[in-house]
């Protein structure tokens, strides 16, 4: 009996031990979790306050550029409109008639027809 009691003595124990064995490499693994997602979080958090400034710093660019498009768009604007009065004020007849001739294709007709349109813009003036 006495070994029978001192085996289950032994066995308890072993069985405590191990128990003991298996719950410490569950904590200690559970530890490596948490100092990894710490890591992560503190990666998270850099890179986030990374992505802000950056994010800040295309925003402002963004409203810089558009800013400097609308100055730009006005300015066109008030270009377009004098261009536009130029070209109504040249639109009113003038009152002097001149002639267009065709050009000829062929040399000799050319030199014929330059000497006819010299002297018909000089009567015109």
């Amino acid at each position: 009996m006495k070994y029978l009691a001192l085996i289950l003595l032994f066995a308890g124990c072993t069985t405590i031990g191990a128990q003991d064995g298996e719950a410490l490499a569950k904590e200690r693994e559970f530890d490596e979790l948490v100092k990894k997602t710490s890591a992560n979080l503190n990666l998270s958090l850099a890179t986030q306050a990374s992505a802000s400034k950056k994010q800040s710093e295309i925003v402002e660019q963004t409203v810089s550029k558009i800013t400097t498009l609308k100055t730009e768009v006005t300015q066109l604007k008030t270009e377009l409109e004098d261009v536009k009065e130029k070209l109504d004020s040249v639109n009113a007849d003038t009152g002097v008639s001149f002639l267009v001739l065709p050009i000829s294709k062929n040399k000799e007709d050319r030199s014929g027809l330059s000497s006819n349109h010299d002297s018909t813009t000089r009567r015109l003036y």
